[in-house]
């Protein structure tokens, strides 16, 4: 199926993730971005080896590394005192483990570098300011309209287009989010405005009776990137770039460790931001037609595990294999579906869950005789180990 006309609606970290897979595997493609410009967005993000093997099979490692860094440790301590409930040595164990490394990264950083691959990329064909307005499809193609008045025509769609997909709206109508109750800030903090604070472990939450405090270090160590959250049952916004004040977060978190305020009271105006937490039930199908979801549009997850980004980077690998082994574009859409949707519930699952424990919602994994403060994560769930490159198709 390679003369298959596929067009991709999306340019975040999924969207140009799966554009540069399928011109590793040799198809040209036409990516529509609704922003005139890929700029200095969000935060910090984690990218576990699950997601990292994925990068480095597509060439990007070198780049990379210029940007990332490898938490050494990572723990979660009492929101008062600062006492570890469990700490354990990260680093280069994720290499020898799982044969791929952990990294934390600006998103900016991480959308930069693929930007650059994907203009540099054979047959890719980047179309900004082109924000979907509407789609149909008939037995020959899909047509999309957009905003600006465009139109296109392709056989396959790929939906990349986030948490608030218009194409999910469209093709799998009446599957609404659902307000988890908690309200998350997000913060960046030059580290010069910090001076003398201990980083240890490199990645730490901080967890209370329905709060929680996660700060980790990106670009190379010079900005802390913080996520807090809290209850908050009258703000349910659900764009994660809302402009926030610094008081707000102190307000919820004046009496937490002394390290926790600091990050919050030395955090800029201008990169204070906040959202809602939505959830959505796991979908059966991503595809409807020629149209398939990946990414947030497919699977949005909450943050707890820090596999947003990640498994949107594990469905491009697999969508682009589907396509290079597929005669038609019928039975790469459907492998991709079948190696992808209970793969992506489960984490989508898991990540809800884990949020519960963390917030103190429920009972830890001790069943509350406060004997194990460690958590599940990624790795004991068997996340990390997943690998898009070899799965069977």
């Amino acid at each position: 199926m390679q003369s298959t006309t596929i067009h991709i609606v999306g340019g975040g970290i999924a969207g140009l993730t799966t554009a540069l897979a399928l011109s590793r595997h040799g198809f040209a493609v036409t990516l529509f971005e609704q922003s005139g410009q890929f700029g200095e967005v969000g935060a910090g993000i984690t990218i576990g080896p699950n997601a990292a093997r994925v990068l480095v099979a597509l060439g990007l490692e070198e780049k990379l590394l210029a940007h990332t860094w490898t938490p050494r440790h990572g723990g979660i301590l009492h929101c008062q005192t600062g006492e570890r409930r469990s700490y354990g040595l990260l680093g280069d164990n994720y290499v020898s483990r799982f044969g791929a490394p952990f990294w934390h990264i600006h998103r900016a950083d991480l959308l930069q570098v693929l930007v650059d691959a994907v203009r540099a990329a054979p047959g890719v064909e980047l179309r900004l300011d082109h924000q979907l307005a509407g789609l149909t499809q008939t037995d020959q193609q899909v047509s999309c309209t957009f905003s600006n008045g465009a139109t296109a025509t392709s056989e396959i769609l790929i939906a990349c287009d986030g948490i608030k997909s218009r194409t999910r709206e469209t093709v799998f109508p009446g599957t609404p989010a659902t307000f988890t109750g908690y309200v998350a800030w997000r913060g960046l903090v030059d580290m010069d405005s910090l001076p003398g604070l201990k980083i240890d472990p490199d990645f730490a939450v901080y967890a209370g009776p329905g709060k929680m405090f996660a700060r980790y270090t990106v670009r190379r160590r010079a900005l802390m990137n913080y996520v807090a959250m809290a209850t908050r049952a009258d703000w349910r916004e659900e764009g994660w770039s809302v402009r926030s004040e610094v008081a707000e977060v102190m307000a919820d978190f004046g009496d937490w460790h002394e390290d926790v305020q600091r990050i919050i009271r030395a955090t800029p105006a201008q990169r204070c931001f906040k959202w809602a937490l939505h959830v959505r039930e796991p979908l059966a199908h991503w595809v409807a037609g020629r149209v398939a979801l990946l990414g947030d549009a497919a699977h949005p997850m909450a943050p707890f595990l820090g596999l947003g980004a990640g498994i949107g980077i594990e469905d491009a690998m697999v969508l682009a294999r589907a396509c290079a082994m597929s005669e038609d574009w019928r039975t790469a859409l459907q492998r991709y579906q079948t190696a992808r949707v209970a793969h992506a519930a489960q984490a989508q699952r898991e990540s809800a869950k884990q949020g519960l424990h963390l917030l103190n919602a429920k009972p830890q994994p001790d069943q509350g005789t406060g004997q194990d403060k460690r958590l599940y994560n990624d790795d004991t769930l068997g996340l990390y180990a997943y690998d898009a490159t070899t799965v069977p198709l």
